[in-house]
């Protein structure tokens, strides 16, 4: 018996459409002898699957279920391509963990810790795990760029704390670009970080 696989995909940042492109190709990769594929959308303002029509179904949030043609559809397992919030930052692991639905994502407290840079970061460092120099900025807060640059030096990376890496990111090389650098990130969160620049090879 196929297993049914929820997609979600969406979200609620600016990465909504890439996090789509990113379900799209897991739907159309899923081994269709094996599971049954349903493509989720996760918006603010609604859940739903899309069927190959494009005909929308609302999820049942209560059990993340769906009826489709009067037959109530569960799923085995749950496939996360949400790239930001809800998705990466433990909202959809906390829901999925509490209705005991499998998923693909890490748990609810790794996902939260890890999506939340500063945090990430306090907690890496009485375990002597070497981070780059970093700043934090509020919104709100009033800014002192000799401060910043004195401190993680040019260039540096402007990155929203807590999102995604796609929005919000802006490498600067000059101290007159900081300010709109800092405009860019409080567009995605209200928490910005400043980095200093690592020469180096990125490896996940």
């Amino acid at each position: 018996m196929k297993k049914n696989i929820a997609i979600i995909m969406g979200g609620y940042s600016s990465e909504y459409e890439i996090s789509l492109k990113s379900g799209q190709v897991v739907f159309e990769t899923l081994d269709a002898t094996k599971y049954n594929g349903y493509r989720i959308h996760i918006f603010k303002d609604k859940w739903v699957y899309v069927d190959a029509d494009a005909i929308e179904y609302p999820i049942d949030k209560n059990d993340f279920s769906v009826r489709v043609n009067d037959q109530k559809i569960t799923f085995d397992c749950v496939f996360n391509a949400i790239h930001g919030t809800p998705g990466e930052d433990g909202y959809m692991q906390g829901y999925f963990e509490l209705l005991n639905i499998p998923h693909t994502s890490c748990g609810m407290y790794q996902a939260a810790l890890t999506f939340n840079k500063r945090d990430c970061i306090s907690t890496l460092k009485p375990y002597g795990i070497k981070t780059a120099t970093s700043y934090y900025v509020n919104l709100g807060d009033t800014i002192d760029e000799n401060a910043i640059i004195s401190k993680v030096g040019l260039p540096c990376f402007v990155k929203a704390n807590k999102a995604g890496s796609s929005f919000g990111v802006t490498k600067v090389y000059k101290k007159e670009d900081l300010l709109n650098a800092l405009d860019i990130a409080f567009k995605e969160d209200d928490e910005v970080i400043i980095e200093s620049f690592l020469d180096g090879t990125e490896v996940s």
